[in-house]
């Protein structure tokens, strides 16, 4: 009896504990409507808020398009803090290319998370900017951004605003421990500035900022002309070549080693254009004759016809292409002097009969109407006149009696006309017979 008693009585609080209903589990804590934007009007901090039906420890992470780029956890909060958390953008780095979009996860620590809205993350970031000379002073123009937004209207869109910084350095310690000196130069949120001249080679470094960080636009070198030689013949013909020689030299910054040191260092200048100059007289406006450029050890040769009495000058002008520009320089002043040029000097019939009359021809440049005098060796060796002849056009031709037999030495006298300096033609002979 007792047993029975016993299994019964089991029975009936068996049957009673399953009648009671179970304990209840506690909720997850669902995430959910993450919503992103600026904190304030000065766009320094990004403010994610979500909600959640539980607090709980949640965990920030980014999340972009980009399949080469991982997700970033940046942020996390307690369960007794806010569902708010403010980052600065820059922190979250960006992308140059307009197309990719970011979003950011919020999760609870469990398989729950929630997403914001797509937004992108652009900087223009582009390299390149471009020199160019502004008086005595380079001017430096970055990249416009001409991108098209790929999340038009997120909540994070601001309207295309960039800052640009330039650094000058230059060598602040040419014969001593190539130290550099860094100037940074004012900051401006236009797309070009101008910097100024130190008299010396440089490098100007330039960056570009906007919301979400910086990057560097370029590094620039400007070098400086420090010699352009002349030399030229002190006279040559009218009309004839003048060839005109020398070479260039400049300056350029080198920089080496982390942090740099840096030297100002002296180069050939190599395949540059030159332009050769001319005036009449020291008081006279310099005008342009014709270009040249340097060969690869920076020699040049410049050849230009002889107009006249002349003062030359060689200008390697201020030249700039794509990240780099040079100062100019000028050589110094050369003088040539024009000679009158003889085309011919010459008797018409070099052998001629006793009796008859020699006819001497002279055709000169320039092509004036100079008064050529006509002249003979004599037996004591010395030049002696025997006639005129006034020229037409730098052409004359004169007959004069001549009655000594055997052959004569002939030249003749050219006075200054057009220009040019009086000249002896060369040496022409007669023989009588």
């Amino acid at each position: 009896m007792t047993l029975t008693t016993t299994l019964t009585t089991g029975l009936a609080l068996l049957l009673a504990a399953q009648a009671l209903p179970a304990p209840a589990s506690a909720a997850p804590a669902a995430v959910g409507s993450v919503t992103i934007g600026w904190a304030d009007a000065t766009h320094e901090l990004i403010k994610i808020t979500w909600t959640e039906t539980t607090a709980a420890a949640n965990t920030l992470t980014l999340h972009t398009d980009d399949p080469e780029t991982a997700a970033v956890r940046f942020g996390t909060t307690t369960a007794d803090q806010p569902n708010e958390y403010l980052v600065d953008p820059t922190q979250l780095g960006y992308t140059a290319d307009p197309r990719h979009t970011s979003w950011i996860l919020v999760s609870d620590g469990t398989a729950t998370t929630a997403r914001s809205v797509d937004f992108d993350r652009f900087h223009h970031a582009q390299r390149g900017a471009a020199l160019s000379f502004a008086g005595d002073r380079v001017r430096w123009t970055a990249p416009a951004d001409t991108s098209v937004d790929g999340t038009p209207g997120d909540p994070l869109d601001l309207p295309k605003a960039y800052t640009y910084q330039p650094m000058q350095r230059v060598d602040d310690d040419p014969v001593g421990n190539y130290e550099c000196k860094d100037t940074e130069l004012p900051a401006t949120t236009e797309r070009t500035g101008l910097v100024p001249n130190p008299g010396t080679a440089y490098d100007l470094f330039l960056t570009m900022t906007n919301e979400w960080g910086t990057a560097d636009v370029g590094y620039l070198q400007v070098g400086t002309t420090q010699t352009v030689t002349a030399d030229g013949p002190a006279a040559t013909a009218y009309g004839a070549t003048t060839t005109i020689k020398g070479h260039a030299e400049g300056t350029v910054m080198f920089e080496q080693g982390r942090p740099p040191v840096c030297d100002e260092v002296r180069v050939d200048l190599s395949n540059q254009p030159l332009t050769v100059q001319q005036r009449t007289s020291s008081t006279a406006p310099w005008t342009v004759v014709g270009t040249v450029r340097t060969t690869v050890n920076g020699d040049y040769t410049a050849v230009v016809k002889n107009p006249g009495h002349r003062q030359y000058r060689v200008v390697r002008p201020n030249t700039a292409a794509f990240e780099s520009a040079w100062y100019g320089g000028t050589s110094g002043v050369i003088t040539v002097r024009s000679l009158t040029r003889v085309v011919s000097a010459k008797f018409i019939q070099p052998v001629v009969r006793l009796g008859t009359r020699p006819q001497a021809y002279l055709w000169v440049d320039p092509a004036g109407t100079q008064k050529a005098a006509l002249q003979f060796r004599n037996a004591a060796g010395a030049w002696q006149g025997v006639t005129y002849k006034t020229l037409y056009a730098g052409r004359g031709l004169v007959s004069f009696p001549w009655n000594r037999r055997g052959t004569t030495r002939f030249r003749w006298w050219v006075p200054a006309s057009g220009g040019a300096e009086s000249v002896v033609s060369p040496v022409f002979t007669v023989t009588v017979t």
